[in-house]
């Protein structure tokens, strides 16, 4: 004797179905609030721009681009700005090692520069190319340096303007 579930009565189907599609636009709406701004993402553990309470004082020499791993992230809406951006940074001999996409609430911002303890001398070279780039330091082992490019990202400093110098981070994203 098999016993099959009862049909599910229209009732069931319809509460169902508005259930579903009730929970689509929930999240939907929430996304876009986000995305707006509307809704802080800071609450629930999203990005945000650095403060730059951390900054190291000390003074770095740069290194080789050859010796700087980049990954170009794009927090904008621009398509590609990403893949361009990688692009320009490999025609100047940087180490691209991928591109995606970040988000933040807020991209108001030129940049940012991710890095480690490990990594300061690379995001100090990585800098001089992007002087109002903000600098966000996090707990990472190795050398890479993260780019996160922002809605006020206005390109590249010319090479020819760029002095490899010894000096500190600017972690206010002040300079240029």
């Amino acid at each position: 004797m098999s016993s099959s579930p009862a049909p599910a009565t229209r009732r069931q189907k319809i509460a169902v179905a508005t259930g579903t599609i009730g929970v689509l636009g929930a999240i939907t709406a929430g996304s876009w609030l986000m995305i707006d701004g509307t809704i802080d993402v800071d609450l629930i553990g999203g990005g945000s721009i650095p403060a730059g309470e951390d900054c190291p004082t000390g003074t770095l020499s740069p290194v080789v681009p050859e010796r700087v791993p980049v990954i170009v992230l794009n927090s904008t809406n621009e398509p590609g700005l990403a893949g361009d951006v990688a692009e320009e940074l490999a025609d100047r001999e940087f180490r691209v090692a991928s591109v995606d996409n970040d988000y933040f609430a807020d991209t108001g911002f030129q940049a940012i520069l991710r890095a480690g303890e490990r990594g300061l001398r690379q995001a100090y070279t990585l800098q001089q190319h992007l002087p109002g780039a903000l600098v966000d330091l996090d707990d990472r082992d190795g050398y890479s340096v993260d780019l996160v490019l922002g809605s006020e990202f206005a390109g590249l400093t010319d090479s020819e303007e760029i002095e490899m110098e010894p000096g500190r981070l600017d972690c206010s994203g002040s300079a240029g």
